[in-house]
């Protein structure tokens, strides 16, 4: 399914990796590696160490010893990246906002795709680095794709998820380029929450509409549409579950405005509860 992968990602040319060296970023280095192999993309490895106000107390040692194990953990992630004949380079910064340094580098760099783990060493709750990955997903301009620990894309199936809102759009857009150029990918699901009654037209509307264009591009896909009075979080887990896809896709921002992710807290939601990878569009 090598194909299937890179083709359901599409082409890149420079991708990074945020990690925060935790056996939950496994999967994110995985995926990293492979998709940089696969497109011939420069890699770019970061690990942000988050300033903290006890350093002053603990003293320079334990920095320095933070720096090292992080350098070593690094260093292994890119001979893995050299061996397969990738142009890799290993940053390491120092920050308070994890979130600003990773933007600055994507911008900086004109990062294609930013990939993370979906959490970190702060235990099962948090997200990598605390909330850094939603704040990522939101801030970047380019996609994000979290990774759970030790998940691989297989290329089989896919999920959208849309509220309608011109973020989903480019969503929609991302599906119906990823089942053009992927013939190994069997079935995707569009899905759409309603709040109640009055919603419930307008999203079986949508998700009807998004799988005609869908069909039009790919007639052997099998396509589920899915509308549903459903808190949104819950309803695209479930499905993700029962169709066992290897790939959520979903705008950045929904209609609650640019401050906000996708339908509210959905997409923050949905990192921490996802079964699979969350690809977040722009």
């Amino acid at each position: 399914m090598e194909t299937a992968q890179t083709q359901m990602m599409g082409y890149v040319e420079r991708i990074l990796l945020a990690t925060d060296c935790s056996e939950f970023s496994e999967g994110a280095v995985q995926e990293a590696i492979f998709f940089a192999q696969a497109c011939g993309a420069a890699l770019t490895i970061l690990h942000v160490i988050e300033d903290n106000p006890e350093f002053s107390t603990i003293g320079h040692a334990t920095v320095r010893q933070m720096e090292t194990s992080a350098r070593d953990h690094l260093e292994k992630i890119h001979k893995m990246a050299t061996n397969e004949g990738i142009k890799a380079e290993i940053v390491i910064r120092h920050s308070d906002s994890p979130e600003l340094i990773i933007l600055e580098e994507v911008l900086k760099r004109k990062i294609d795709i930013v990939i993370t783990g979906r959490r970190g060493r702060r235990g099962l709750k948090k997200v990598l680095m605390g909330v850094v990955t939603e704040k990522v997903a939101a801030m970047v301009p380019c996609k994000s794709l979290i990774v759970p620990k030790d998940f691989v894309i297989e290329g089989d199936g896919a999920l959208l998820a849309t509220d309608g809102s011109s973020y989903s759009e480019n969503a929609e857009r991302e599906a119906i380029n990823m089942v053009s150029r992927c013939d190994y990918l069997k079935y995707i699901c569009v899905l759409s929450a309603a709040d109640g009654e009055a919603e419930l037209d307008e999203a079986t509307k949508r998700v009807q509409r998004i799988g005609k264009r869908i069909r039009e591009k790919n007639k052997k896909i099998v396509i589920e549409t899915v509308a549903e009075i459903a808190p949104p979080c819950d309803l695209i887990v479930r499905k993700a579950r029962e169709k066992k896809v290897d790939v959520i896709i979903l705008g950045s921002h929904g209609r609650t405005g640019l401050q906000r992710l996708l339908m509210g807290s959905v997409s923050a939601q949905l990192i921490a509860a996802s079964p699979c990878s969350v690809l977040i569009t722009k």
